[in-house]
């Protein structure tokens, strides 16, 4: 009885408005799923995997790096791309950034925000390392960051919106994807026919990244921000799963069979000139 008492004179400490913003802030830091709610579980599965996925890839980038004495710009892009992801997907793990949005037929679905938000972050980051890779000016890769985060901006904004603005939103995203993919397939042209010693390697980089940017739109009609045709754990798995290629995948290609069979032509080319 006291501990009731106690509690109900701090509640009395504080305005109605205050508390029920308080409370509005923790739904939408928290995500409170149910005990027998076996999606959600199942769910948090496919998120660990995520998160192991990212956390080994971190590591590893992070060992390139500091291996490296000198041009470890494209170790220390792939560690940020990793470590931010692996800290989103933790976060999404152990229940933040990840809310409850009531559709508009008072149907509950999750939002994953931290997933959004880790996307911001980090497909600039990748999009980056093509730019340098392709000796783009400085005008064309402000022009391709900024539509990759008009992109993911839209969808993110989608996911908070109900019908039919949520598909306006959509819409906008992949307006601004069109956009996106001829600027880095013009890069890659470019790149080609001046020669690039990249451009080999360049080709299944950015197809890499284009073929995921184009499922995560895809997959975000399908699933709960969307038209929910599939389960929540097929929409976790699949993002998981795309993640790990266009980052871990990505990263690691990038790193050995572009930058690494570079190196190993020059180093080869110093040899024989020592000869």
């Amino acid at each position: 009885m006291s501990s009731l008492t106690n509690a109900g004179s701090m509640q009395g400490d504080y305005e109605p408005a205050e508390i029920e913003i308080a409370m509005s802030m923790a739904t939408m830091m928290f995500m409170v799923a149910d005990d027998d709610d076996v999606d959600w579980e199942n769910t948090k599965h496919f998120l660990l995997i995520g998160f192991l996925g990212m956390f080994v890839g971190a590591i590893v980038f992070y060992y390139l790096s500091m291996n490296k004495k000198e041009k470890k710009l494209h170790e220390t892009l792939m560690f940020l791309v990793a470590v931010t992801s692996a800290a989103a997907y933790y976060l999404m793990w152990s229940g933040f950034g990840v809310v409850k949005k009531t559709d508009s037929a008072g149907k509950e679905r999750l939002v994953f925000f931290a997933h959004f938000i880790e996307r911001l972050l980090t497909t600039p980051l990748l999009l980056y390392s093509i730019c340098d890779l392709t000796n783009a000016a400085k005008g064309e890769t402000v022009m391709i960051l900024g539509l990759d985060m008009l992109m993911v901006a839209s969808s993110t904004i989608g996911a908070t919106q109900l019908r039919p603005w949520k598909w306006f939103w959509w819409t906008v995203g992949i307006a601004f994807f069109v956009l996106l993919a001829l600027q880095v397939w013009s890069l890659y042209s470019k790149a080609k026919e001046s020669g690039n010693s990249y451009a080999a390697g360049l080709q299944v980089l950015v197809m890499i990244l284009l073929v995921s940017f184009i499922v995560y739109p895809t997959v975000w009609v399908l699933g709960e921000e969307g038209l929910q045709a599939i389960s929540i754990n097929m929409e976790s798995g699949l993002y998981v799963l795309v993640d790990l290629v266009s980052k871990i995948v990505f990263g690691l290609y990038l790193l050995f069979a572009v930058l690494g069979s570079e190196e190993q032509d020059s180093e080869g080319a110093e040899k024989t000139s020592l000869v």
